[in-house]
């Protein structure tokens, strides 16, 4: 399941600047899985120890996987610019935001 967020404002510089958000729950292990790899790939020492307290339990993805989810969200942002007909002349995406289960994209326009 995914959801998705759009939010644009006018600075007090005059541009308009704008925030594009993916999140999504209830992503399966093998969603995760990429280059044939079996299985999610997970810190070889004790759980319970003190080192590991600090480091999350939830599957995440790999680099591959959160490239194509970028592009997936450029592309949506893309079409949603489109269709609220912001950034008639262009953008550009400035930062992007991740999260264990959302991406965020943000930017102004030309």
């Amino acid at each position: 399941m995914t959801e998705e967020k759009f939010e644009s404002r006018i600075n007090d510089k005059g541009q308009t600047e704008f925030v594009y958000g993916i999140s999504w729950k209830n992503t399966s292990q093998a969603s995760l899985l990429r280059k044939g790899r079996q299985e999610i790939e997970r810190p070889k020492n004790d759980r319970f120890s003190p080192a590991s307290n600090n480091q999350r339990l939830d599957i995440q993805a790999n680099n591959q996987t959160k490239l194509d989810l970028e592009d997936t969200a450029a592309n949506a942002l893309k079409l949603k610019l489109e269709k609220e007909q912001v950034c008639l002349k262009g953008y550009e995406i400035s930062n992007v935001v991740w999260k264990a289960d959302n991406i965020r994209l943000l930017g102004y326009c030309f």
